[in-house]
C-alpha cells in the first residue's frame, strides 16, 4: 500500500513537472512577465493602464513566440535537439490550431482596447511583421540581429499601453526604457551564449554565431555594467530607490545566470532564470 502511494505521488510529481515545462515552452512565463512589467512601468510613471491592454499584450506575446517556435521547428531537418523544438515538432498541428485561437482572441479583444493604444499596437505589429519577413523569407538563416530586435520589440510592447495615451510622459521614459532594454538585451544575449552549440547544430542564426561565444560573453558583461551605471545615474537623479532596487535585482539575477554556467545549463535552467526576471516587478505592484 505504501509503495503504491509512493508511485502515485511520483507520477503526480512527474505530471506537474511536465506541465511546468510545457507552460515554459509555450512562453507563458515570458508573456506574464511582459504584462507584469508593463504594469510596473505604469506604476512607475503613475498612470492607469486598462486591463484589456494588459490582456492584449499577454496574448500578443504568446502569439508572437508561438509563431516563431512553429517556424523554427519546421525549418529543422530531422528531429530537433532542443526539447522545446521537439515539442513543437511533435505537436505541430495542435499548436498551429492554438495559434489561430490566439489570433482570434487578439482580434476580439482589440475592439475593447482604447483607440490610442490600438493605433500604437498596429504600428508595433507592422514592425514585428517586417521582422518576421526578414527573419524567415528575405534573409533566412542570415538575419543576425534577432536578439537586438527581440529586445527592442519586447520593451516597446511593455511601454506601449502606459505611454500611448499621453505624450507628456515621453521625455521622462527614456532612462527607464533604457534600463529595461538593457535587461532584455542581456537576457537574449545570455540565451544565445548558452545555446551556441545547439544553434550551430540546428542551423539557427544568432549574434553568438557571428561574433563567437567569447565575444558575446564580453558584450553581455559590458551590457550589464552599462545597466549598473544607468541605475546609479538614476539614483543620483533622485529616482525612486524602491523601483530602482527591483531593476537592480533583475540585473543581479541575470549576472548570476551568466556566471553559473555549469549549474544553469542543466535542464535549461538559464531560460527559467532569464524569463523569471520580468516577474520580479510584481513586488512593486503588490507592495
Amino acid at each position: 500500500m505504501g509503495y503504491s502511494c509512493f508511485e502515485r505521488t511520483l507520477r503526480k510529481f512527474s505530471s506537474v513537472k511536465r506541465l511546468f515545462f510545457i507552460l515554459h515552452w509555450l512562453n507563458f512565463d515570458t508573456a506574464m512577465g511582459a504584462g507584469i512589467t508593463s504594469l510596473f512601468v505604469a506604476r512607475y510613471l503613475a498612470v492607469e493602464v486598462p486591463s484589456t491592454a494588459i490582456a492584449t499584450l499577454v496574448l500578443a506575446v504568446l502569439a508572437i513566440y508561438n509563431f516563431d517556435h512553429l517556424i523554427d521547428a519546421r525549418q529543422i531537418k530531422g528531429t530537433a535537439i532542443s526539447a522545446r523544438h521537439r515539442f513543437y515538432q511533435q505537436n505541430n498541428r495542435l499548436l498551429s490550431n492554438y495559434q489561430v485561437l490566439l489570433l482570434l482572441a487578439l482580434l476580439v479583444l482589440s475592439w475593447f482596447v482604447p483607440a490610442a493604444i490600438a493605433r500604437a499596437g498596429i504600428v508595433l505589429g507592422s514592425i514585428i511583421l517586417i521582422y518576421f519577413l526578414l527573419l524567415f523569407i528575405v534573409l533566412p538563416k542570415r538575419f543576425v540581429f534577432k536578439e537586438i530586435i527581440i529586445a527592442v520589440v519586447y520593451v516597446c510592447g511593455i511601454f506601449l499601453a502606459p505611454v500611448a495615451t499621453t505624450a507628456s510622459l515621453l521625455p521622462n521614459i527614456a532612462p527607464l526604457w533604457l534600463e529595461l532594454f538593457l535587461l532584455a538585451l542581456a537576457n537574449t544575449l545570455i540565451f544565445a551564449w548558452y545555446d551556441y552549440e545547439l544553434d550551430r547544430q540546428e542551423g539557427h542564426s544568432s549574434l553568438a554565431q557571428v561574433f563567437g561565444k567569447k565575444a558575446i560573453y564580453r558584450i553581455t558583461v559590458v551590457n550589464l555594467l552599462a545597466l549598473a551605471l544607468t541605475i546609479i545615474w538614476q539614483l543620483l537623479q533622485g529616482e525612486n530607490q524602491f523601483y530602482q532596487g527591483i531593476i537592480a535585482g533583475m540585473g543581479l539575477v541575470l549576472a548570476i545566470n551568466l556566471l553559473s554556467y555549469s549549474f544553469a545549463r542543466q535542464n535549461e535552467l538559464f531560460r527559467f532564470f532569464g524569463d523569471a526576471i520580468f516577474l520580479l516587478p510584481l513586488i512593486a505592484i503588490l507592495w
